[in-house]
């Protein structure tokens, strides 16, 4: 007796396997998606090539002064004694304006920025005012729990919220010198940087560059990211796929460069390059080779220095222990030693702004 085989397609029988079986086709979408993101960053590598020499500067600005008394503690230790210049402030939590306060009038020379946020804590304006901001608790949305709403933000509510961010750092009594954005979030999303280069004209200071110098591949650094931040990146990725896909067009590193041509078309200064490749990879060896790859022009190096406390336990998150990690590799003499004989000139955002560095093309 002959048995006909014939090759059988196997259909979902359930809405979880469905959306499974959704998930991972959305998730290919946009690893097809990166690759092409890669190469396209291949290209501006080679378009980099041949550029002038000429001197190097750095800014090591600290993220997240005020965000817990030892987040705030860790990044003045990494100014007095190591080599962070410059650090931002993320004002909206809880005894940060305070906090914040306190350190300006002890160390009034530290230079500090504004770290704009909509991804942590509560909001500055009363949350019934910024409603497409916050949940049902009044908070804003996580960094994952946001892409399932980001359409929906209300542009004026959110620039409501940031202008009243930066007027709550004003009234601390710190002149910020500059705008940065926490986790990157208001580059990630492209309707929200016009808001950032609103805020940068009305108040005059720079911007963090918004192209990673990733996009262009001239600085590697050794070792593996933590279990955590991989953890981190999957969950995004399989929680999220319909989401991703649909910001898949503001990541690629064109649409970065058409931020940072926006932000040169209304002559708002910024850094030629920012070096985020020490993120959850923090080591002394790592710090020197970074600068010895640094380009000529002014580089800024992202940094979240830090004192272990209660305050910074209770927010959690994937990036804690590195923290610690970061200040020891920040005081390291060997890093000081380093810099003096790399010929690298450390520099904080009045540099920028004195200077009149246009965005990098």
């Amino acid at each position: 007796m002959r048995h006909n085989h014939r090759s059988q397609v196997v259909v979902p029988q359930t809405v979880n396997e469905m959306k499974l079986m959704d998930g991972i086709k959305k998730s290919l979408a946009l690893l097809a998606a990166a690759g092409t993101g890669y190469a396209v960053g291949r290209f501006y590598k080679r378009q980099s090539k041949g550029q002038a020499s000429g001197p190097r500067y750095l800014i090591v600005n600290a993220d997240d002064f005020g965000m817990s008394d030892g987040v705030t503690e860790g990044v003045i230790q990494a100014w007095r004694y190591g080599v962070v210049t410059s650090t931002s402030a993320l004002i909206n939590l809880p005894g940060a304006p305070e906090r914040i306060a306190r350190a300006h009038a002890r160390h009034p020379k530290l230079p500090i920025g504004l770290h704009l946020n909509v991804t942590l804590g509560k909001p500055v304006l009363p949350p019934a005012q910024v409603p497409s901001l916050v949940d049902e608790t009044g908070r804003f949305y996580d960094r994952f729990r946001i892409f399932e709403y980001i359409y929906r933000i209300s542009l004026e509510e959110l620039r409501a919220e940031l202008i009243a961010q930066a007027e709550l750092l004003l009234s601390t009594g710190v002149s910020f010198d500059h705008i940065d954005y926490h986790q990157h979030l208001m580059v990630t999303h492209t309707p929200f940087y016009p808001l950032v280069c609103d805020m940068a004209r009305h108040y005059g200071v720079p911007v963090r560059q918004p192209v990673p110098e990733s996009f262009y591949g001239q600085i590697k650094v050794r070792g593996k990211r933590s279990g955590a931040t991989m953890q981190t990146a999957l969950k995004f990725v399989m929680h999220y796929p319909a989401s991703l896909v649909r910001m898949v067009p503001s990541i690629v590193p064109a649409t970065y460069h058409h931020k940072a041509w926006l932000l040169d078309n209304a002559g708002i200064r910024t850094t030629n390059w920012l070096v985020m490749s020490l993120y959850d990879k923090p080591s002394v060896d790592n710090f020197i080779s970074v600068l010895k790859q640094l380009p000529p022009g002014i580089s800024e190096i992202v940094v979240h220095p830090a004192v272990m406390d209660d305050g910074l336990r209770a927010l959690g998150g994937s990036y804690v222990r590195q923290r610690v990690q970061e200040l020891t590799m920040l005081t390291h003499p060997r890093v000081r030693q380093a810099l003096d004989e790399s010929r690298v000139e450390l520099v904080d955002f009045s540099f920028v702004k004195a200077m009149g560095i246009p965005a990098a093309d």
